[in-house]
């Protein structure tokens, strides 16, 4: 995360790492739209709304509410800390491993790592996406 003066800001940076890597919808493009109404729907009001999110994510809006902030974390599935904290990169390391040492495997292959998985975090009592709710 750069600190020079084109950098759209830490916020801006961490908003983009979860637009990249996290997606509550599963296989459904992640847009802006989709991120502000599934937000608004949980929130049972409007909360946030699309082209603040994409102002948010490119550094032009640079103070979000705290209600901004929750509501982005939960959708994220995240804690709020994420967006300011010094990064762990403990988690990101252990994925990066995972995903190199996965590189090259067939489809088939994968396919059977992830029920595995998804069969880990039943057995756990965690629910299928680490988004939901966990199963108590």
């Amino acid at each position: 995360m750069s600190d020079d003066a084109s950098s759209p800001g830490l916020f801006a940076e961490r908003l983009e790492y979860l637009f990249q890597t996290r997606n509550p919808e599963g296989e459904k493009k992640l847009t802006y739209q989709r991120v502000a109404d599934a937000i608004n729907q949980a929130a049972g009001e409007q909360v946030i709304s699309q082209a603040y999110v994409h102002q948010l994510r490119r550094g032009v809006k640079t103070n979000p509410t705290y209600k901004h902030i929750q509501a982005l974390a939960r959708y994220f599935g995240v804690p709020e800390q994420f967006f300011f904290d010094a990064p762990d990169t403990t988690e990101t390391d252990a994925v990066r491993a995972l995903a190199i040492k996965a590189d090259g495997l067939s489809d088939d292959t994968l396919r059977a790592i992830t029920t595995m998985i998804e069969q880990a975090r039943s057995l756990e009592g965690l629910p299928a996406h680490p988004t939901e709710p966990r199963n108590v």
